[in-house]
């Protein structure tokens, strides 16, 4: 939320404020840092090889510290969360598949390859790196792998993929949005919100299901060109209220006292809203554009319109008795 707001107050000053330069013209006809490799290129590719195996180390390394430390490791099993979360981690899903295969088509197609190779590729990469937390789930004996989760991360990179080989770019983009609007009280829900989604802003911004809207975003200038601005998206999103457990606000403490708070209904959220397509509203300097790209993953901030229902209550159906909700 704070780095949209600092991007939109830097929008505002470079339009406003700022009188931009003249762009410099290349007439060398030299392929720069900034621009895409007309055809493969060797180096970097293997730069972009090294970097996503680096990353993707850093990235189980702290998952492990971060998420699964606290957990003992058990026999490989699975575990049926389908009706877990109002299915929000289930958008989240979705949402990790579609994005890591927006920024691997970009990345590639930034190292020559071409549409169809890069969409196909970065496909591939976006359901791999989602779909490998699975394993991690899988032998921890507080998880277990989800083959829901599986369909989602797939389904994700199918809605990335599908755009690029139809049209060649995002029309219908997939974001994520972080709300804090649902506040927690003191006392018996804020130390039950404390344990499940943490304190600190990473902690809320991955596990809070309360205060995260995943939006479908739509720019309608992309299919009637000239009719609408540029940048203006339609946004439709869905997010939850009231989850204080997986499938029911009812939790045993670790000091082993009981906690009945289905007097909270668990509800679910469709939200109506406008946002923008950040790179359509680049200057048209290359360092922007690959700044506003990698950021279009984000929902720009603006008011919205709500329609908010009851839940229907799902019954754990793992009688062994592991969940995510503890």
């Amino acid at each position: 939320m704070i780095i949209l707001l600092i991007l939109v107050a830097y929008i505002l000053w470079r339009d406003m404020v700022k009188k931009p330069a003249p762009a410099a013209e290349n007439t060398s006809g030299a392929i720069t840092l900034w621009d895409r490799s007309p055809v493969p290129d060797r180096t970097r590719l293997k730069v972009f090889a090294i970097t996503v195996i680096g990353l993707y180390a850093i990235a189980v390394t702290g998952l492990y510290f971060f998420w699964y430390k606290r957990s003992k490791l058990s026999a490989f099993h699975w575990f049926n969360d389908i009706g877990e979360w109002n299915q929000i981690d289930k958008a989240g899903h979705i949402y990790g598949g579609y994005f890591q295969t927006v920024w691997g088509y970009e990345l590639l197609r930034y190292c020559g390859l071409s549409n169809n190779q890069s969409a196909l590729i970065g496909a591939m990469l976006g359901m791999s790196i989602q779909s490998s937390i699975e394993g991690m789930d899988g032998f921890s004996s507080k998880y277990g792998a989800s083959k829901s989760d599986l369909g989602a991360n797939l389904t994700g990179a199918l809605i990335a993929a599908s755009q690029y080989w139809m049209w060649e770019e995002q029309r219908i983009m997939l974001k994520y949005g972080y709300d804090g609007n649902h506040s927690y009280p003191k006392g018996e829900l804020g130390e039950r919100a404390s344990d499940l989604f943490g304190d600190g802003p990473l902690d809320k911004g991955l596990k809070d299901y309360n205060n995260m809207t995943l939006w479908a975003s739509v720019n309608p200038s992309k299919f009637y060109p000239g009719m609408y601005p540029k940048w203006l998206c339609y946004s439709i999103g869905y997010s939850a209220e009231n989850l204080y457990g997986g499938f029911e606000n009812k939790w045993i403490d670790k000091d082993g006292n009981k906690h009945d708070r289905t007097d909270l209904p668990r509800m679910r959220v469709l939200n109506f809203s406008l946002d923008a397509d950040l790179p359509q509203l680049s200057s048209g300097n290359k360092k922007e554009l690959a700044l506003f790209k990698m950021l279009n993953i984000f929902k720009v901030p603006f008011p919205r319109i709500q329609h908010k229902w009851e839940a229907t209550k799902y019954v754990n159906p793992n009688a062994n008795g592991w969940g995510r909700d503890d």
